[in-house]
């Protein structure tokens, strides 16, 4: 009954992100309208859910992967209903939702990992959030000439990035284990947003 009750948490929270950025893309400033359609943002809540949740490394998988998957259902469906279009599964949708599998399945071990205190693994699913943040920023910046309508929202995300970082490794910020690491996940985020990019 407690792991049903989780999926369920993670489904409807899904659904609502999905739609508040429906919400965010209309309403928000040409300035701040990138976070409204932030992956990072969609990240944190398949983050912390199953960071709080303390469930096993499998359930922690799944719970990431089922709020992602119904933040990319919440999105296009409130999306076709708030426009008044037929709802339909396009290029677009598909590849969110590859991306959702793959992030929640990074996401829900990163989660595990980071309430692992024997792990060796532990510190890199502490910063698997600062380093995504502070990724797609760098990533607007490299692209910054689609983006320069955006340079609030950019400075703000790569900010988040840096503070999530300081709060996370609290005294050990200066340990060269930890920057290590920070800097690894950043380069692999990049990587990947570059590739999001392409396709996108």
């Amino acid at each position: 009954m407690k792991k049903t009750y989780k999926y369920i948490v993670s489904i409807l929270v899904g659904l609502i992100v999905g739609m508040a950025t429906v919400i965010g893309q209309k309403y928000l400033s040409i300035n701040f309208n990138f976070l409204a359609n932030s992956g990072a943002i969609w990240l944190i809540p398949a983050y912390l859910l199953s960071y709080y949740f303390k469930v096993s490394k499998k359930n922690s998988i799944l719970i990431s992967i089922m709020c992602l998957i119904f933040c990319v259902l919440g999105y296009y469906g409130f999306e076709s209903v708030l426009n008044q279009h037929a709802f339909i599964i396009g290029k677009y949708m598909i590849i969110w939702m590859v991306c959702a599998f793959l992030g929640g399945i990074i996401f829900g071990l990163g989660a595990y990992y980071a309430n692992n205190k024997n792990s060796i693994l532990k510190q890199f699913g502490q910063n698997l959030l600062p380093a995504v943040f502070l990724s797609e920023g760098i990533n607007k910046l490299i692209h910054i000439k689609d983006y320069n309508h955006m340079i609030p929202a950019i400075v703000m995300v790569i900010t988040i990035g840096v503070i999530l970082y300081l709060i996370v490794n609290g005294r050990n910020v200066l340990q060269r284990k930890h920057i290590l690491t920070f800097g690894m996940l950043s380069l692999f985020g990049i990587a990947f947003y570059e590739i999001i990019y392409r396709f996108t």
